[in-house]
């Protein structure tokens, strides 16, 4: 599982995307507290 900023998944979303593709989870958070989980 990955865990990104807010700001760090707008500069990576296309690498971020892969993961997901790949089978890998990824949470966005915001302020340190999850918003948003990809599978």
């Amino acid at each position: 599982m990955s865990t990104v900023t807010v700001a760090d998944a707008k500069a990576r979303l296309s690498d971020l995307l892969a993961q997901v593709e790949a089978g890998e989870e990824v949470v966005i958070t915001r302020r340190g507290q999850p918003v948003a989980r990809f599978r």
